[in-house]
């Protein structure tokens, strides 16, 4: 009959703590998605931790007529904001960037955030220039704000030898001498300060 009441007794307790860690978890989830409001769904990236959660969403800032081909009139530039899941709090990580004379340095619509294996930087796409987009990279208090490399359809590679550089589809020309013999677009390995490190695949 002991062993009958201590067994019913820790069934009770596993089971008092199971409602607890599922009433914890939907607290957490609840108060997430009230920090992630107005976020674009398809852009909301957990880091490899889960301690931050990244999204975007639409700024109060309007891109200038002047400064980019794609964009529509009146129409209002993309940022990224960082949730910390621990202490659920969130802030604004990446502003929109209206520099339209450099390219390079133009933050528009962000978008295909990474983050890297070690959750201290985040990567992200944005348009550029008219054949190629950019990659830009942040660490995760909003520091170190830099263009990577041109390109688009980022990858960070989260395992294996190559560990923590990207893979970068880029579109480049073939010359024989001065004279174009047309362009071709194949995927580069980079190290995630942009150094090339080799071809990664070549696309039909």
């Amino acid at each position: 009959m002991q062993k009958i009441m201590v067994f019913i007794c820790l069934c009770t307790i596993f089971a008092t703590a199971y409602a607890q860690d599922i009433q914890s978890e939907k607290e957490k989830n609840a108060k997430i998605s009230q920090l992630t409001k107005d976020a674009k769904l398809t852009d909301l990236t957990e880091s490899p931790d889960g301690k931050w959660i990244v999204f975007i969403k639409k700024s109060n800032y309007t891109i200038p007529s002047n400064c980019f081909y794609f964009s529509e009139k009146g129409e209002q530039a993309d940022e990224i904001w960082i949730v910390g899941t621990k202490e659920m709090t969130k802030k604004l990580l990446v502003a929109p960037h209206f520099n339209c004379k450099d390219m390079s340095t133009v933050i528009i619509d962000p978008h295909n955030l990474q983050f890297s294996p070690d959750s201290k930087t985040l990567y992200f796409e944005t348009s550029a220039w008219v054949t190629s987009g950019a990659i830009h990279a942040v660490d995760i208090d909003g520091g170190h704000l830099r263009f990577v490399t041109d390109g688009s359809e980022l990858r960070v590679v989260q395992s294996g030898s190559y560990k923590g550089n990207i893979i970068v589809n880029q579109h480049r020309y073939r010359f024989k001498g001065d004279t174009p013999l047309g362009s071709y677009n194949w995927d580069w390995l980079f190290t995630p300060t942009g150094k090339q490190i080799k071809l990664y695949k070549k696309m039909d």
